[in-house]
């Protein structure tokens, strides 16, 4: 678990206005306090109070008045699994009640969260061992049982998918509920349907399935390994060293077997709770998606549609001044040298501006 004080939790923490440039348009009228007003508040102005290892204090997540408790409902539904289990348990509780004292709808994260809590101190040095504040998650893989049998068993898959009709079903089904099923077996049934569409003479398969079981590396799995190393706790080096040599396997594995070491890697890091979020899953961030290695590959943005490497460059150059404005100099000169690799890397918030860029509603 990275350290509170490193974390951006609420919008005064967030000074590259990543998260906060879109929810002005869902509320151009919010308030944000100056850096003067937020020093003036006490401790009982924020959802969570920090007293860290070091006895220093931490306010987050400010409930004041109506705008920041709006600000703080939206900026927890979307940091909330940065901080250990207990203290987002203390936020959520408080953020809730503030929420309900100015009327505000309050978000499913906070919703979920909320576990009553008498104060909004938080004492780091109170926190378990990692492992056990660690947000995780146990699969129910009873709800997916065939798929486990057809992923573990060479021999059901061929009598699952006994003709080409049961394939083109499995790949409709796997484009449906692949997100709902563990992350080891959405490769295990994609590589399935691999192995029997080509012994019944239908290719290669594209789409997700090609995403989670493929023999060609996706072009910025590079980009993928920078996003892991942001991530990593500084005082743990021996992490930075263990994930070099994974990224120095790729030359000499395969994708699938570099895949697994890089799922190994971010379970041992305890990385994996960030997938869907801030880091694609190692099978995604390894395998090209294209069946035709000349194809463009799309970038999916929630809001705004695809983008396209061409795309990117394009809007990396001829939106540079409003690119460096959002994010500063550094991403705007980086995501012009690099492009598509850069894009991939950033968060989804990120990307979700840029995409807003290029389609000109931002």
């Amino acid at each position: 678990m990275f350290k509170i004080a490193n974390q951006v939790l609420d919008a005064y923490d967030d000074t590259q206005r990543l998260h906060l440039r879109k929810l002005a348009q869902l509320n151009p009228k919010i308030y944000m306090m100056t850096s003067d007003e937020h020093t003036k508040l006490h401790d009982d102005d924020f959802a969570l109070s920090v007293i860290t290892k070091k006895a220093a204090k931490l306010n987050k997540y400010p409930i004041n008045n109506h705008d920041n408790t709006w600000l703080s409902n939206q900026y927890f539904q979307e940091t909330h699994y940065r901080l250990p289990k207990l203290a987002a348990q203390v936020a959520a509780y408080h953020i809730k009640k503030a929420c309900e004292r100015f009327n505000i709808t309050v978000l499913p994260a906070v919703e979920g969260l909320a576990k009553e809590a008498s104060s909004n101190v938080f004492y780091e040095p109170d926190i378990p061992a990692a492992a056990k504040v660690e947000r995780t998650v146990s699969p129910d893989l009873s709800k997916f049982a065939k798929v486990q049998e057809i992923g573990d068993n060479e021999t059901f898959a061929k009598y699952a998918f006994a003709t080409q009709g049961h394939v083109k079903l499995a790949v409709r089904y796997f484009e449906e509920f692949c997100d709902k099923m563990p992350v080891e077996y959405r490769h295990k049934y994609a590589a399935a349907i691999q192995r029997r569409a080509g012994e019944l003479g239908m290719g290669k398969q594209g789409g997700r399935v090609a995403k989670y079981a493929s023999d060609i590396y996706s072009a910025h799995v590079d980009a993928h390994i920078r996003s892991r190393m942001s991530l990593l706790d500084v005082a743990d080096p021996s992490l930075k060293t263990a994930l070099e040599k994974v990224a120095a396997t790729k030359a000499t594995s395969t994708p699938v077997d570099f895949a697994k070491l890089l799922h190994q890697f971010d379970k041992h890091a305890k990385l994996d709770k960030y997938y869907g979020g801030y880091l694609m899953n190692p099978y995604e961030a390894s395998f090209a998606i294209q069946v035709n290695p000349n194809a463009q590959p799309l970038y999916k943005s929630a809001s705004h549609g695809s983008l396209t490497p061409d795309m990117i460059s394009q809007v990396a150059t001829q939106k540079y001044a409003k690119i460096k404005e959002y994010f500063g100099q550094s991403v705007a000169d980086t995501l012009k040298k690099e492009g598509a690799p850069v894009f991939e890397s950033l968060p989804n918030d990120a990307k979700e501006i840029i995409a807003g860029i290029a389609d000109g509603t931002l």
